[in-house]
């Protein structure tokens, strides 16, 4: 069971990041896939959190878990953390035409999704 919640990681963030934005991008006018956007991925990032707390929760019950399986669901719910943090300052940034902040915190935001997501790809196979 404790393998279900990483899986579900993965699976979140693949559906979000190759399928949902990029579709929603090509859709939707530019205005208007902002809005889509700024309300998805703050329910994007929770879901992250949540699916991290679970992880840690099903290892507390599990006897075989190991410190690494630790490791990966509480980053999990720190870079989550943080990338839900940062959500009202990218979108500030980018409210007031700053495409450099935009692009740092952006790039954050983005580099922490791809750790997430190869952190529990690895947990799947520890």
């Amino acid at each position: 069971m404790h393998y279900y919640f990483p899986g579900m990681t993965v699976g979140l963030i693949l559906m979000q990041t190759a399928i949902v934005a990029p579709s929603l991008f090509r859709s939707l006018e530019i205005d208007v896939f902002g809005k889509a956007i700024r309300d998805l991925w703050p329910k994007f990032f929770l879901a992250l959190i949540t699916i991290g707390i679970l992880t840690t929760i099903s290892l507390y019950f599990y006897e075989g878990a190991t410190n690494i399986q630790y490791s990966i669901s509480i980053s999990t719910i720190i870079l989550a953390s943080v990338c839900y943090l940062i959500i009202p300052a990218t979108n500030k940034a980018t409210d007031d035409g700053n495409q450099k902040l935009f692009g740092i915190l952006h790039r954050v935001s983005v580099s922490f999704t791809v750790i997430m997501l190869i952190s529990n790809i690895a947990f799947l196979v520890t």
